[in-house]
């Protein structure tokens, strides 16, 4: 059946003021960009016979995939160093359905690699805050937007842990408060997804410290919202200014991702690590991570 889309004003995904009228044009609207027909293709891919899931996590074929990407780096690199846990983190939950996404990928990667698996998100619990700094992207995201329905979210996180309030006073009293469990599950995945420049350069604030105890030496992080931004304005603009202020722990793209993931995803391009070069474990050999001989071939 052909979609019949809403009228609608100019919105993301909708350039130049363009408004969906239904029918073939908007299917071919859809499919002709990359990360709508990557998503549509993968739910295809997953409905055929034999695709169990540990296939499908093979392949990339699950909801929010970079979400499992950023789960299983996380989980591989804890179980190479010796780590019996590890913890993940949201920044940003809205509504949260990322969350409980997350969840789930813990869950599988927990069980595949015998590491436990914490999940931690964040959210001030009320929606977006007005804009501080024009590079909050204040065209885009407005006061209020992405509210929270507590009781329902609440009813379905069951381990998951969600820390409600204002995100300047919540991270360092979790940080402090959890320091116990951090050491024994280090944060070794973050999504920032935070919208607004001022929110991400305080949910960097994760990576401020020069202590190391509560991290893995290499931390996965995927930026939700660099499309349709400039290096200059929101969450590209708050990993700019750490870099420059910490140089020995930067934050920076995957190179390359999109070649050695299946299918070529666009979400590829949103994956960064942050490299923390002086902590004590950060060479130490991830045995396995890599082949160790190149033969030259018969």
């Amino acid at each position: 059946m052909v979609r019949k889309g809403p009228r609608s004003t100019a919105q993301k995904g909708h350039p130049f003021g363009r408004r969906p009228t239904g029918g073939w044009a908007d299917v071919l609207w859809d499919w002709s960009k990359s990360g709508t027909r990557h998503a549509a293709r993968n739910r295809l891919l997953r409905k055929l016979p034999g695709v169990d899931t540990a296939t499908a996590y093979r392949f990339g074929l699950v909801e929010r995939p970079h979400y499992a990407y950023g789960v299983r780096r996380a989980t591989e690199s804890a179980a190479r160093l010796g780590h019996r846990g590890v913890t993940v983190i949201e920044f940003g939950v809205a509504g949260g359905n990322g969350l409980l996404t997350l969840a789930e990928h813990a869950r599988h990667y927990a069980a595949a690699t015998g590491v436990a698996v914490r999940v931690v998100g964040f959210d001030s619990g009320t929606g977006m805050p007005p804009a501080k700094d024009p590079r909050d992207l204040p065209y885009l995201f407005g006061p209020g937007f992405y509210p929270m329905d507590h009781d329902r979210l609440r009813a379905r996180l069951g381990e998951t842990e969600l820390v409600i309030g204002d995100l300047a006073e919540t991270l360092p009293h979790y940080l402090d408060t959890r320091a116990d469990l951090l050491r024994a599950h280090p944060v070794g995945f973050v999504c920032l997804d935070m919208d607004h420049y001022t929110s991400t350069t305080t949910a960097l604030d994760l990576f401020r410290s020069p202590a190391h105890e509560y991290l893995l030496p290499r931390v996965t992080c995927y930026l939700d919202d660099l499309p349709g931004t400039t290096e200059h304005i929101g969450e590209a603009a708050a990993i700019a200014d750490f870099n420059a202020a910490h140089p020995d722990r930067p934050i920076g793209r995957v190179l390359g991702l999109r070649a050695f993931t299946p299918f070529d995803p666009p979400w590829a391009d949103q994956i960064h690590v942050h490299h923390r070069l002086a902590h004590p474990g950060y060479s130490s050999l991830e045995v396995g991570a890599t082949g160790d001989r190149l033969p030259l071939d018969p």
